[in-house]
């Protein structure tokens, strides 16, 4: 399966996992991200806001225009401009990729439990419930958002540079953005791996050969991340299911007795 045809399945099983929710009960879950993003939004806003304003001033009160020359008036003036609307936007870029990652984390649990669910329905595999072994895939699932993060971060960062030089800088974008698909697709469909008690080494082998399928998960997922509120809780109720639909088949079922 090429690289197109595995984005196609992981982009397609959205469409399986909403059924399969609806029909299964699973519906209840919307309410954990529903609770976490009413939270979150006025908080990370609020955030946002006193940040690029507190740092704006402390920059602004390097230059003093009193008493100086008209250029310098002007020049305090269009970096009054640019910081206030360029700071909110780094912020803004840097909330958009950290708010993903903490719903991850905090829809760590839910997310588990949401895969394995979904395996047991299309499988019949049932999974006795294992205190230690819920914790290990939580405890995992937030160790590797929060591993995904800070590489996205860095490399948010580091493209806040490469930005400005032509050509390979007008690529950079792009390249960020099915990067950043590729690391929130992985963070769902490794639920499955821990589950085969593939370690984080051979997961990401198994994602490297599947990116087509992460890479797919995590489109859907940001896009539906970005649309207002409902949004975040379709995608963080949607993607661990779709996930698991995208790479567990379902098991062969019983030939029909001839007759």
């Amino acid at each position: 399966m090429s690289v197109f045809e595995q984005f196609g399945l992981g982009v397609r099983s959205y469409i399986k996992a909403m059924s399969l929710v609806v029909n299964n009960g699973l519906w209840i879950y919307f309410i954990y991200p529903l609770v976490i993003y009413v939270l979150f939004f006025f908080i990370g806003f609020e955030l946002i806001h006193h940040l690029s304003d507190g740092l704006e001033g402390y920059i602004m009160g390097y230059i003093d225009s009193e008493n100086s020359s008209l250029w310098l008036h002007f020049l305090k003036g269009f970096l009054h401009f640019f910081l206030s609307i360029g700071l909110k936007i780094i912020f803004f870029l840097i909330y958009s990729t950290v708010s993903k990652y903490i719903v991850l984390i905090l829809m760590s649990p839910v997310m588990a439990l949401l895969s394995e669910k979904t395996e047991t329905i299309i499988t019949g595999r049932k999974y006795p419930f294992d205190a230690t072994q819920f914790a290990k895939d939580v405890v995992r699932g937030i160790a590797l958002a929060l591993r995904n993060m800070f590489f996205q971060l860095a490399l948010v960062l580091v493209s806040c540079i490469i930005v400005w030089i032509p050509v390979i800088g007008w690529l950079c974008p792009l390249f960020l953005l099915i990067l950043s698909y590729y690391f929130y697709g992985f963070s769902m469909l490794d639920y499955v791996n821990e589950r085969k008690k593939l370690d984080v080494t051979k997961s990401v082998n198994y994602m490297r050969a599947h990116k087509g399928i992460a890479i797919g998960n995590g489109f859907v997922f940001s896009v539906l991340f970005n649309i207002p509120f409902i949004g975040v809780v379709l995608a963080s109720v949607l993607a661990p299911v779709a996930g698991c639909l995208a790479i567990t088949p379902p098991l062969n079922p019983p030939p029909k007795e001839r007759g």
